[in-house]
């Protein structure tokens, strides 16, 4: 019998590759509808007759959803959970998004009577990258650290295995870091925009892109989860009986130091970056935080140029992009002085296979910011 997809946070990055990789890859005999949702109206570059809209509010109680989702909702046999909502507060993080995945799964298992899997997308956070080194290649069998007790997607993972031995049904957890991908919609977390604006109005002014960051961070290791290879795994684990109820950690395949990376990205965008810059402020103490200049402060008065530059390039439409930029984040994660790269053996063994070079899925990216209208094209 064939599958019905119900994917949440169709807008972001994660669900839409979800839903671009169903398209793309699967039949009407495979997978005979896509049930698609977010909070805002939807948009997507895809055109299929088994895609289907229903616009939910998980923030919204199960007592509440059910009704709305009882129609639409209940041929479902695979669901995948991306939604998230973004605050720079950690705290005010977690508040935000504990209950959404409790209230959708509690609603979905009460309407969806032959669901089959049941895929959480959670993160490198899973591990406390956020908070501190940690042991690094990360792997899905670290234990947790005590620092990160209260972390939401502990508590999300926790609620999705308990309620599956409740059912019939299969989970599995999807753990990515630094999500590289193009949406049309503002994304809390978009490395690759970010740095796309930053890279061409440092060209416009004609001063040098230095890296937002430290010594530690320019010279480490570090690794990207393209979300087309996200969604190709995601797929791949949640319709294998093999790999029922595990979890798996998702990376390109492929790691990178930002001293090699950083001169050859500008390079895509005529921008100059050093890859032996001098760095004014001492080397930090690894566990502390220390960036040679704030993205959140050189931003400030850097609307206009944005402004003129897209006025100048024929785009008009990209002048809003400027405030998609994600420069607090992008402080976050710049900022550390360590560095954190997720081993995929687990994956490997299981048979995945799938892989993308690290600088090619940047590229992909920015040439799908450029068809969208995003950002001006850099061959014009």
């Amino acid at each position: 019998m064939s599958k019905v997809a119900f994917i949440t946070g169709a807008n972001g990055i994660s669900g839409g590759a979800i839903l671009e990789y169903l398209v793309s890859h699967t039949t009407e005999q495979e997978w005979r509808k896509i049930i698609v949702t977010s909070r805002s109206p939807f948009q997507t570059r895809v055109q299929d007759s088994r895609v289907q809209f229903i616009a939910l509010d998980f923030t919204k109680s199960p007592t509440e959803l059910v009704p709305l989702m009882n129609e639409l909702c209940k041929e479902t046999t695979h669901a995948y959970f991306t939604s998230y909502v973004h605050d720079d507060d950690f705290k005010n993080l977690a508040i935000a998004n504990t209950s959404l995945f409790s209230n959708f799964l509690t609603a979905l298992a009460t309407v969806a009577p032959g669901l089959e899997n049941v895929t959480l997308q959670t993160g490198g956070k899973n591990y406390g990258v956020h908070l501190q080194p940690v042991p690094t290649p990360a792997r899905e069998t670290d234990p947790r650290h005590a620092q990160n007790e209260g972390n939401f997607y502990h508590v999300q993972e926790d609620f999705l295995i308990a309620q599956q031995k409740l059912g019939s049904w299969t989970w599995n957890v999807i753990r990515p870091q630094a999500i590289i991908g193009a949406t049309q919609k503002p994304n809390g977390m978009n490395l690759a925009l970010t740095i796309a604006l930053y890279f061409l109005i440092c060209k416009e002014l004609g001063v040098e892109a230095i890296m937002p960051t430290n010594q530690i961070f320019w010279e480490g290791l570090d690794d990207l989860s393209y979300a087309p290879i996200i969604a190709d795994l995601t797929i791949f684990v949640s319709t294998r009986a093999e790999c029922s109820n595990e979890a798996f950690n998702v990376s390109n395949g492929d790691v990178f130091r930002w001293k090699e990376m950083w001169p050859k990205v500008a390079k895509y965008f005529g921008a100059k970056a050093s890859s032996d810059p001098v760095f004014k402020k001492p080397v930090p103490v690894i566990g502390t935080v220390q960036q040679e200049i704030s993205l959140v402060d050189w931003h400030q008065d850097k609307e206009q140029v944005w402004f003129d530059i897209c006025t100048r390039m024929g785009v008009p439409q990209a002048k809003l992009t400027f405030s998609y930029g994600t420069w607090q984040f992008q402080d976050w994660v710049f900022r550390r002085s360590w560095n954190v790269t997720l081993s995929i053996d687990k994956a490997r063994k299981f048979g995945w296979t799938a892989k993308i070079d690290d600088y090619d899925c940047l590229v992909e990216c920015f040439k799908q910011f450029e068809a969208d209208g995003l950002i001006p094209s850099t061959k014009a």
